[in-house]
């Protein structure tokens, strides 16, 4: 069963370019190809032969004429025992380019079908921003591949200032959920009230309550005093009738006074209620402390729950633009870490994969010149060869791909000892 290989129209490809493709590509003396004339007739052009026989020195020349020459991948241009080599393409828009080499240095000639001269930033222009290897992409680290990836992608948002969002709020969760812990549990008696009993008021009250009873002992010592004043008296009646008068007068004063006074409050219960008063206090003061520990711990929970959720929502919006981009590739998509085909890192996707998704991005691009080099060809199976090409003919784009063959069979390029045969 195949694999579901579908393109989306992005941006780039939304506004559509002039396509240009070669016509006609002759290379002479180039590395390990002493001669070598292609007349492309599809958009799969496939380079077979054993290996060392001149498919990649091919490859090479195409990419050295188009994107200019590469000194660390190319060491040895021209081919042993020459002094000098040329790539000569033709484009289908009527332009004309040779690259050629001699001991001194490369140069380029270009020249448009009006007969103007162009040259290496023209063409820079033209093809696309990754190039034309078909493992460009591959080669890229994460951070590059993802990079190139949003270029192309029209996103309803923008990732790192989302990604950025989510780690604001993560860290203030984060913060939150330490504070809850750091907070511990608290256990709240509802039986307590939340006002502490005053000792103040308990001791005015004994305070008062003891005054009183002195008032009292007082009444009745001078009412003990007056009686006894009043047996002597009586004793002594005869000589002391005035004095008994007076001191009558005084025993009905003190009486009075006795009388008047009310009665002192029992304290005994003030007593007992001070002497719990500070434990009882000291109960309440550390129910209340609960009361606002769980309060504070239902608070944090509340904000921890609602970050939760901005978090959420923010997932969702990236999950929803996701879901809403049109990607070169269907399976193909990113997080924070890089870009994911099939749900799993790009870099453990197969070899077969890898290559069809590295050529969709330059094919995404949407540049004017539409061609595309291919130097591992064999990792594609027969399926994987048929999925290219269909990608090839849906965007207009040549692939020259390369692949190891004993045997010419069908194959319309076959190199050997850096010829066609």
């Amino acid at each position: 069963m195949r694999r579901g290989f579908c393109f989306a129209r992005n941006r780039n490809q939304g506004e559509q370019k002039l396509s240009t493709q070669i016509t006609e590509a002759t290379l002479k003396n180039f590395q390990k190809v002493s001669y070598a004339k292609i007349e492309p007739s599809g958009n799969l052009i496939v380079l077979a032969g054993k290996n060392g026989a001149g498919k990649t020195s091919t490859n090479d020349g195409l990419e050295a004429a188009l994107t200019g020459h590469n000194g660390r991948n190319i060491k040895r241009p021209i081919k042993d025992g020459h002094g000098k080599a040329t790539i000569d393409i033709k484009l289908s828009d009527g332009s004309t380019l040779i690259r050629g080499y001699t001991p001194s240095g490369t140069t380029l000639k270009g020249l448009d079908a009006e007969g103007n001269k162009f040259g290496q930033k023209d063409l820079d222009a033209r093809i696309s921003s990754l190039g034309i290897d078909g493992r460009k992409f591959i080669s890229m680290g994460e951070k590059d591949q993802l990079a190139a990836l949003l270029s192309i992608v029209d996103l309803p948002f923008k990732p790192a200032e989302l990604d950025a969002e989510r780690k604001r709020l993560e860290a203030q969760r984060l913060s939150v959920g330490q504070q809850g812990k750091a907070l511990g549990e608290a256990v709240v008696d509802s039986s307590l009230p939340t006002e502490e009993t005053s000792a103040g008021e308990i001791i005015s009250a004994i305070r008062l309550a003891t005054d009183q009873a002195a008032k009292i002992k007082d009444a009745e010592d001078g009412l003990n005093y007056a009686e006894s004043k009043v047996e002597e008296i009586t004793a002594e009646i005869a000589q002391l009738t005035r004095q008994l008068e007076g001191w009558s007068v005084a025993v009905n004063d003190r009486q009075a006074e006795l009388e008047s006074q009310p009665l002192p409050a029992d304290t005994s219960a003030l007593e007992a209620q001070l002497a719990s008063v500070e434990e009882s206090n000291a109960s309440i003061r550390a129910n209340n402390q609960a009361r606002e520990q769980v309060a504070a711990k239902d608070s944090l929970r509340n904000q921890y729950a609602d970050l939760t959720e901005q978090i959420k929502t923010l997932d969702q919006r990236k999950t929803d633009g996701l879901a809403q981009a049109e990607m070169p590739i269907e399976g193909l998509t990113f997080d924070d870490e890089g870009v994911l085909y099939q749900g799993v890192p790009f870099s453990r996707a197969s070899g077969r994969e890898q290559l069809i998704v590295s050529c969709a991005m330059i094919m995404a691009t949407n540049p004017e010149i539409r061609v595309i080099v291919i130097r591992d060809g064999n990792v594609l199976d027969m399926e994987g060869m048929q999925i290219l090409n269909d990608m090839a003919e849906a965007t207009n784009f040549q692939v020259f791909i390369e692949l190891v063959k004993e045997d010419k069979g069908d194959d319309e390029y076959f190199f050997s000892e850096g010829e066609l045969i």
